[in-house]
């Protein structure tokens, strides 16, 4: 009996000893699906994505908005992430940020496009709206009212989950142009090789008339785990 007794006790432990190895087993391949690291204490993966939205109204002789899919161009993120993680005060292309540098202004264009993510956007010619790489487009920059310009609204991290900004601008023409192109730009002016442009947003022609307004909103969504 004694004997039954030892041997019933030795199986329930290999039981259990199995058992706790199959959860451990478990708990450091499930941190290596995760992280990518057989340690699953010393290293924890975090992810964070940039999403860029644009969207316009049109108002006067014409009454509408709509929104369009964008490009990020490559230049412009990692002009981004130099200047988040700088220590220098300087970026490769463009002006690090400073009261006359920022991702806060927007540029139009009249010339129709096609947009690349890898298309270079920075410099005296590349930082202009429609005339990164290879686009060969020209950005407005008569004094007609809709010049290139700084955002009047400007919302950081704002929203529910603090994770949205919005830059928006309303520009008023004062002649009769076509408008087709917008872009979000770091430098207030036009043709400066401090300009870089993150994003840009190509979309069906609109002819503007005299005192007609065009409204742009891009919208930059941080989301992170």
């Amino acid at each position: 009996m004694n004997f039954l007794k030892i041997q019933w006790t030795r199986k329930r432990g290999v039981i259990a000893l199995l058992a706790t190895g199959l959860v451990v087993t478990s708990f450091i391949l499930g941190g290596y699906v995760a992280t990518g690291s057989w340690n699953p204490w010393g290293h924890k993966h975090y992810y964070q994505n940039l999403d860029v939205n644009f969207g316009y109204c049109v108002s006067g002789s014409q009454n509408f908005c709509n929104s369009v899919h964008n490009v990020m161009y490559n230049t412009g993120v990692a002009w981004i992430d130099q200047a988040i993680q700088g220590t220098t005060g300087s970026v490769t292309n463009g002006c690090f940020p400073s009261a006359t540098c920022g991702m806060s202004f927007i540029a139009l264009s009249g010339s129709a496009v096609t947009l690349a993510a890898g298309d270079a956007s920075f410099g005296a010619t590349n930082g202009n709206c429609g005339a990164a790489g290879a686009e060969g487009g020209t950005e407005i920059t008569a004094a007609s009212g809709l010049q290139r310009a700084v955002a009047t609204t400007n919302t950081l991290l704002s929203g529910a989950t603090g994770s949205t900004s919005v830059l928006q601008k309303t520009f008023t023409s004062t002649a009769t142009q076509t408008v087709q192109l917008a872009c979000l730009v770091s430098f207030a002016t036009a043709s400066n090789v401090n300009s870089i442009q993150l994003a840009a947003a190509s979309f069906t022609a609109v002819t503007l008339n005299n005192l007609d307004t065009i409204q742009i909103t891009w919208t930059l969504t941080w989301s992170w785990s």
